[in-house]
């Protein structure tokens, strides 16, 4: 018998800039949050309110939860979101006469302020929180991951005690966050 499993991978590299006021690579994280992670905490919450049993599996590696944790982070995801929301309000008034523009403009600013919403109202600007309450119903198992999403045969290959340390920091980073030990890694 063969099996298969698929399993999400949630990984960015950690970009955290206090120097600057604005940082492309920040925007990365902020697109990430906006176009995979809220949707997809979204589409699971709306799941088992409706009652639709389902089971996934997804990893979270140390360095997205470091800045998913991180307050300056989360202010300046705020702080997108309203940038994003004021430029999409502009553009539905600029493009009242062109339908289909406007419709785009509409979609967009719907989907900014949705995200602001559950972010900051409903999710208190804590994704990390969200993840652990769809994980203790049972329906989403998280797996650990490595440090920093070294590709461990080559980490192995320069360093065992390197490759040895991206795992225990991998699990006691998991340990931190979720309160148990991973199931997967």
């Amino acid at each position: 018998m063969v099996h298969l499993a698929l399993i999400l991978h949630a990984h960015l590299p950690f970009v955290r800039h206090p120097e600057h006021e604005h940082f492309l690579e920040e925007d990365w994280f902020f697109e990430a949050i906006t176009e995979s992670y809220i949707p997809l905490l979204r589409m699971m919450q709306r799941l088992l309110d409706d009652a639709v049993p389902f089971k996934l599996t997804m990893s979270l590696t140390p360095t997205l939860c470091a800045m998913l944790q991180d307050e300056l982070l989360r202010e300046r995801y705020v702080r997108h979101l309203n940038l994003q929301i004021d430029l999409t309000s502009r553009e539905q008034k600029r493009n009242r006469n062109h339908p289909q523009l406007r419709e785009l403009a509409d979609f967009y600013y719907e989907l900014f302020s949705g995200n602001r919403r559950f972010f900051v109202d409903e999710w208190k600007c804590d994704l990390l929180s969200v993840f652990r309450e769809l994980r203790d119903t049972g329906a989403l198992e998280i797996v650990a991951s490595a440090a920093t999403h070294g590709l461990l045969p080559i980490v192995q290959q320069q360093s065992t005690q390197a490759a040895h340390a991206q795992v225990l920091i991998g699990r006691d980073v998991f340990i931190d966050l979720f309160d148990a030990a991973p199931a997967g890694f």
